[in-house]
């Protein structure tokens, strides 16, 4: 007779795996006991302890591995040999699951050879899921569901209706913007995209996520440099895609607004770039709160984030209907500058970790701008750095690279690349430029990189899909320079750009090791900032947040050159993105009107 544990510890709860739990209770042929305990604030475990002959236990263990579906957040697993029961007969707290199907229903209503297949409404027992489609969809026939697949490969594009609709569309829409495609053939991934075994796993899961990748060289239909990928998330796409599958369909593109941003993996884990559903979320922590509440509005969303004794509650809605249904009508929303927003960051990243004494946060947004940010051992805050606001005319860019120092290296590269010289007097950015997404926009057109637009968001995945393509760690050394303002210091942009120009024109074989260049430098430059704050006040941790961090080459580059000699934290409980500033606003010094 063995007593073994079976261990499955994630980085947030997982509500599935907590029902999961409950059922093995009722085990039939073995007395099994459950827990869940969270290890720290960041470390959820869910166990099963059971305690039998050798065949029974191996049994076990072979229905729990067909049960537990892998998780995204899920961190690690483990079957262990124990000495006594710690587990408990009492049931766990069951959370609301958010998917509409689980390893129960979805083979019977999405596979093909399934004699419920196409069966949208069929209940299910475990998850309930039927209970959880929305209304719109619950009408749909097998036979209409078919018709709709038909339709789609016959005009080219459909709409699904709901309360989010979704576009399914053979062709690309034409918007600027990183394609999203929809898979329907798993097996063609490997031949079409370059992915990791990782990646394959988190887009198998049972979240769904979307996962950036870049496509094979000469795709013969796939010419953006990055897209990103998803597996079915609902029942109707899971049969719509099985039907297109057997059409010999391997992808579709989507356009869902409710569709998850992609996840960004850092330092071993899958992060949340941004949180695009209704939801609640609660972090364990002992930061003290210096406000009640704070009701945050902005292009992500709605978000309240309110504290009671230690625990930090986070609601957060997606639209003004939800969000007074949700919150109330009264709460006045906090306003918060650009340099706030890098604060707040920094604020819900100590207080989800538990980290105190002086920290920094390197925090690089498309909304906010680009920024270092300190906070020393009293609670006093610096802005260190902030990425300057670049000319929004190529026009006015070009005239200021012909005012500077490099007006020289200019004109040699206006006269050997006269077409990339054209494309740059057309660029226009945007208002906020002060991001790294218009210096790697700008670094695209330098190099002379093709891209679907001259978007910001399209050259800039050039620009990252370029340095992803790179086989190998060295590269050129592009300036960073900093300049000395009166409130912080910023880049010397026109020194960056000028040195990439400089490279290029001393060899133009080598595109990608340039855009690796671009990455590695800017990696190496802020380790070299940081260890400066370090002297200054003594560094005990380095936040990290912001949307552009979803970028593979950045991150990777920023832990191999930073994280060797800084803790470096990021939040792991609420997304990079979004309602993080609205839990940071909580702890921020500013006073309320």
């Amino acid at each position: 007779m063995n007593t073994i544990r079976f261990e499955f510890t994630c980085s947030r709860p997982v509500p599935l795996y907590g029902r999961l739990c409950n059922r093995y209770l009722a085990y039939a042929s073995l007395e099994t006991y459950i827990g869940y305990r969270q290890i720290d604030r960041l470390q959820h475990c869910y166990f099963i302890e059971a305690m039998g002959e050798q065949a029974q236990l191996e049994a076990l263990a072979d229905a729990i591995a067909n049960d537990f579906l892998i998780s995204v957040w899920l961190t690690d697993s483990n079957i262990s040999l124990i000495d006594q029961i710690s587990g408990s007969k009492e049931p766990l707290a069951e959370e609301a699951i958010g998917q509409e199907y689980c390893q129960q229903c979805a083979p019977q209503f999405g596979d093909n050879q399934a004699a419920n297949f196409g069966d949208i409404a069929l209940g299910c027992d475990f998850c309930h899921g039927e209970q959880r489609i929305d209304a719109a969809y619950l009408g749909f026939s097998a036979t209409e569901i078919k018709s709709l697949c038909d339709a789609l490969l016959t005009q080219g594009s459909i709409r699904l209706p709901g309360h989010h609709p979704i576009q399914l569309s053979l062709n690309p829409t034409g918007e600027t913007g990183r394609p999203r495609l929809l898979i329907c053939n798993p097996n063609t991934l490997n031949a079409q995209f370059h992915l990791s075994d990782r990646q394959i796993l988190a887009l198998s899961s049972i979240e769904k996520p979307s996962i950036t990748a870049r496509a094979i060289k000469s795709h013969p239909k796939l010419d953006a440099p990055l897209y990103d990928l998803c597996f079915a998330y609902n029942r109707l796409l899971i049969i719509i895609g099985e039907t297109l599958r057997q059409r010999g369909v391997d992808w579709v593109f989507i356009e869902d607004g409710q569709l998850n941003p992609p996840l960004a993996f850092i330092r071993d884990n899958w992060v949340e770039v941004c949180n695009r559903q209704t939801c609640t979320t609660t972090i364990v922590s002992d930061a003290k709160a210096l406000h009640d509440e704070a009701l945050l509005i902005n292009s992500q969303g709605y978000f309240l984030a309110s504290q009671n004794k230690q625990q930090f509650k986070l609601e957060q809605a997606t639209d003004s209907s939800n969000a007074i249904a949700s919150f109330g009508s009264k709460l006045k929303p906090v306003e918060l500058t650009d340099s706030e927003y890098g604060l707040c960051a920094l604020h819900s990243v100590n207080a989800e970790h538990g980290l105190s004494g002086a920290s920094a946060i390197v925090y690089f947004s498309k909304q906010h701008g680009g920024q270092i940010q300190t906070l020393d051992a009293k609670g006093q805050t610096e802005l260190f750095f902030a990425l300057p606001s670049l000319p929004q005319s190529g026009y006015e860019i070009y005239h200021q690279l012909e005012q500077s120092p490099q007006k020289q290296v200019l004109e040699k590269f206006k006269q050997q690349f006269p077409d990339d010289y054209v494309r740059l007097l057309n660029l226009k950015l945007p208002p906020n430029s002060d991001n790294l997404s218009s210096l790697w926009a700008l670094g695209a057109l330098l190099l002379g990189l093709p891209s679907r637009s001259m978007s910001v968001d399209d050259l800039s995945d050039a620009l990252i899909a370029s340095a992803m393509s790179h086989r190998g760690s060295n590269s050129p050394r592009v300036d960073y320079p900093l300049t000395r303002g009166e409130a912080h210091r910023s880049l010397n942009w026109c020194k960056t750009l000028g040195t990439l120009m400089s490279f290029r024109l001393a060899d133009d074989d080598d595109k990608a090791k340039l855009a690796f260049g671009m990455h590695d430098s800017l990696t190496d430059y802020l380790a070299n900032w940081l260890e400066h704050l370090d002297q200054n006040i003594g560094l005990k941790s380095v936040a990290i947040a912001g949307d552009e961090w979803n970028n593979p080459v950045l991150s990777q580059r920023f832990m191999l050159r930073v994280g060797k000699n800084f803790n470096v934290k990021h939040n792991q409980g609420v997304a990079l993105e979004g309602n993080n500033y609205a839990l940071g606003a909580l702890l921020l010094k500013k006073r309320r009107r």
